[in-house]
């Protein structure tokens, strides 16, 4: 996890202490963030706001095991890599004890999208769907809208 040789560096974890999260719902809206909500439920989807819990459940989940295994600072970070910069083509939260982090980590940075920033994400494009229609957000609305009913 922390050689420099050429031959590791992206190969190795990304730190000390760097485990995987998956989940037994295999099903293929999971396998990239950019997806999630998008499949309508009577295709097996989620809604928005079940997609917004899964992950606030999948992140609970995470910092517990951090917090419980032994060695963890309390400095982690939880990130998934989005499809064009994964390499595995089913659902995977990195989770890195930040506060040991090898070569590998600065390689493969640029690919890490915090779960926080997919939550933050999903719950603004959920509060849009809510909020009444105004001259300012009446267009993206319905553009959103009817990405999602193409779908």
């Amino acid at each position: 996890w922390d050689s420099d040789d050429p031959a590791w560096v992206g190969r190795a974890s990304m730190s000390l202490r760097h485990r995987f999260m998956t989940t037994k719902n295999l099903h293929w809206q999971w396998f990239n963030a950019l997806a999630f909500g998008l499949v309508p439920e009577e295709e097996g989807g989620l809604s928005l706001e079940a997609t917004i819990q899964e992950l606030q459940d999948m992140k609970a989940a995470a910092l517990t095991y951090t917090s419980n295994a032994d060695g963890w600072s309390s400095h982690v970070g939880l990130f998934f890599h989005v499809f064009g910069h994964n390499s595995v083509n089913s659902l995977h939260l990195h989770l890195v004890d930040m506060d040991h982090l090898g070569p590998t980590y600065r390689k493969l940075e640029y690919k890490n999208c915090s779960i926080d920033a997919v939550i933050k994400v999903l719950e603004e494009e959920m509060a849009l769907l809510k909020e009444p229609p105004t001259n300012d957000n009446m267009l993206e609305a319905s553009t959103q809208a009817s990405t999602r009913e193409a779908r």
